[in-house]
């Protein structure tokens, strides 16, 4: 047993990597990475299905959920300023099949989340081609696979993420100019939407404000976490951060703020303009201004997302290959998918796996199915990493973080509540399926990993 729960020590100043990443960059890396298909996709079908108006609150039940788990995050990055986020973090507090399952959980979180969000891209996609050129998709490849309703495939979601993979496998060199411009394009495109659409808030939309009742809302909320996901990339990348004991932390929680204000806007401004029964679609803003006939904005609204969802795709795409690389590096999976290509220097092995999978997955499995799977396997992560502060407050006398959660002794268990408040509102299929995606790994870790760890400590 003293095997399966040994920890690596990571030396705080000791890094591989330039630290050259800024405060700024960090807070517009967090938002590249938050604000994505969940704010052009699921808020809609979030409204429709569960909280209706009460979508407002349901992002800020879910911005105060996040919102402590990113300052839990913040402690261990200044704890920790290493690369590997969570999975690091367990490793080094919790010891390795904890590491392991948080790990195999990430993968899920950002292989899943790739789906999602290609799934959401095409939703994009297809209505810019059909109200903006007049080309018509055929039905049986404009929907993931479902017999009733006679769809086949996502095919534009199956092939954008084959596309990333390829791009991915060559090469892919993401620079902090490029992503400070998709950043500025994404809050662009909200902040036209907002502005274009208060003059057609009808207030009667907000008569039923919780037709659902405070269980839907918080149903609600246990979906709309998606949109919430990203924060932890910015963790990612602390071992090239500047004075990451500071700028860390502070990335993250105005990186979360900055999110959580337009997320509130924007839904507030979605359900006023479209009563919540029609907002069941794969592209809400835009289908919003269709409806109250802005069919300019509704253009420019898609083609911004289009493209910045493309964006969000290449990071899922590479944080996915990324966290495979890392534990087949420490011998945890098959050790093959650690290979690096001669001449692209990428782990290709990986990004082959990941390109067949997930675009399989984007062009088949709904998308609802699909961003319920991506919270259960995320909320999990940060639980885990919640509990993981806790053992080394109360454990070791070395932990010294320069960063500590304020009011730790409270907000860390209200925070391991509310994650199992939010976990609890899934369906119990996704429950099912996290289980069973639990064992798979479990199975994978006994058979493989545990007797081909390379347990070094670094």
């Amino acid at each position: 047993m003293n095997g399966i729960f040994r920890k690596k020590i990571y030396q705080k100043d000791k890094t591989g990597l330039p630290r050259k990443i800024g405060v700024l960059d960090l807070v517009l890396l967090g938002i590249g990475g938050i604000i994505g298909a969940g704010i052009f996709v699921i808020t809609g079908q979030a409204a429709a299905l569960y909280a209706g108006p009460g979508i407002v609150l349901s992002f800020l039940l879910g911005a105060i959920t996040i919102g402590i788990s990113a300052l839990v995050y913040a402690e261990l990055a200044s704890a920790y300023p290493v690369a590997g986020g969570a999975y690091s973090y367990t490793y080094a507090s919790l010891g390795e099949i904890i590491a392991w399952l948080v790990g195999w959980n990430i993968l899920l979180e950002y292989g899943i989340a790739a789906s999602a969000v290609a799934t959401g891209w095409s939703g994009y996609f297809r209505r810019f081609l059909e109200e903006s050129l007049g080309i018509h998709i055929p039905k049986e490849i404009s929907g993931s696979f479902n017999l009733e309703a006679g769809t086949y495939i996502d095919l534009f979601a199956f092939l954008a993420l084959v596309f990333v993979f390829i791009l991915l496998t060559i090469g892919i060199k993401e620079s902090a100019t490029f992503n400070n411009f998709i950043v500025a394009l994404k809050l662009l495109v909200l902040i036209v939407f907002v502005i274009f659409g208060l003059p057609h808030i009808n207030f009667a939309n907000f008569s039923d404000f919780l037709p659902y009742g405070w269980e839907g809302v918080w149903r609600a909320a246990a979906l709309i976490v998606f949109a919430y996901l990203g924060f932890d990339a910015i963790a990612t990348v602390a071992e090239e951060a500047k004075n990451p004991n500071k700028t860390v932390p502070l990335g993250l929680i105005l990186s979360l703020a900055i999110s959580t204000l337009f997320y509130m806007v924007v839904s507030f401004v979605l359900v006023g303009m479209v009563s919540y029964k029609e907002l069941n679609v794969p592209d809400a803003l835009a289908f919003a201004m269709y409806k109250v006939n802005e069919p300019i904005i509704a253009s420019f609204i898609s083609i911004g997302a289009v493209i910045t969802i493309i964006s969000v795709l290449l990071v899922m795409g590479l944080g996915f290959t990324r966290v495979i690389f890392a534990i087949s590096r420490d011998g945890l999976f098959f050790k093959q998918f650690a290979d690096i290509h001669p001449r692209f220097k990428t782990p290709y092995k990986a990004t082959i796996l990941g390109g067949i999978l997930l675009s399989t997955l984007a062009g088949l499995i709904p998308l609802k199915i699909l961003a319920e799977l991506v919270n259960i396997g995320t909320l999990f992560s940060y639980l885990i990493v919640a509990i993981a502060v806790l053992y080394l407050r109360k454990t070791e006398k070395d932990y010294n973080p320069s960063f500590k959660v304020p009011f730790g002794n409270i907000l860390l268990y209200i925070n391991i509540i509310l994650l199992m408040v939010v976990m609890a509102g899934l369906p119990h299929e996704t429950w099912i399926r996290f289980i069973v995606w639990c064992i798979i790994g479990l199975l994978i870790y006994f058979l493989y990993g545990y007797k081909n760890s390379r347990r070094i400590e670094s």
